[in-house]
């Protein structure tokens, strides 16, 4: 019981979303240091966001321009993928009032994910 009640407070339950493209349209960012710019004309613009080794150490930044696409494509996606900076694909969480997207960054067992917030 005292696990279920420490992970509800700590934010470590992900429930996930489908969220319509005009829904991801808009800037997602990181604690600050990394943001991603998804424009409603496909096109992407990514800064100073966080890339990861296999332990799910940071090692280095990515920015760049690219395109973006949603998986299923359709009314309303639960993932989304960019052209620029590795680690695609990234899945929708949170709630429709706070969306969140993440994408894991290291090998699967560790468990370690990357979580961007709406602006």
């Amino acid at each position: 019981m005292a696990v279920v009640v420490l992970m509800l407070a700590s934010g470590c339950m992900w429930q996930p979303q489908a969220l319509a493209r005009a829904e991801i349209v808009g800037t997602w960012a990181e604690g600050g240091t990394g943001t991603v710019l998804f424009k409603d004309d496909g096109t992407v613009v990514v800064t100073g966001l966080a890339e990861f080794n296999d332990e799910g150490d940071k090692v280095s930044e990515c920015s760049g321009t690219g395109e973006w696409g949603v998986y299923p494509d359709g009314e309303e996606a639960e993932q989304v993928s960019v052209t620029v900076c590795d680690g695609n694909p990234w899945e929708f969480g949170g709630s429709k009032e706070h969306p969140e997207m993440r994408r894991l960054v290291a090998d699967p067992s560790y468990g370690k994910y990357q979580t961007l917030s709406r602006r």
